[in-house]
């Protein structure tokens, strides 16, 4: 089975986007929103209380542009959640999703 057939499209009418915009929204930028239920990055909407194992990677030096990624365990699988350069954005989003799994208690 493909590991991605467990992961939820993002909404793409406007009666989807209404219910997880009902969710209070943690952080909203150009490439991830995290409400209090859900991680919405790349195309896919990730279950806050279904991911564990989570990690943040730093690759890069000093003569290579650093970028940032965060991974998780979603049912079984490794996923890369989110990717970036900017270490800003991405500080922004690890504690707003560390926000949303604490509300979801599982922090």
């Amino acid at each position: 089975m493909n590991a991605d057939s467990y992961v939820v499209p993002a909404p793409q009418g406007p009666e989807e986007s209404e219910t997880v915009q009902r969710s209070a929204v943690l952080y909203q930028g150009a490439g991830a929103t995290v409400t209090r239920t859900h991680l919405l990055a790349a195309g896919r909407r990730y279950p806050v209380a279904s991911l564990s194992e989570i990690e943040r990677v730093e690759q890069g030096g000093l003569l290579q542009s650093r970028s940032y990624e965060l991974w998780a365990s979603f049912r079984g699988q490794r996923h890369r959640l989110f990717r970036c350069h900017d270490a800003r954005e991405f500080g922004q989003i690890c504690r707003a999703l560390t926000r949303a799994r604490e509300y979801a208690g599982v922090a």
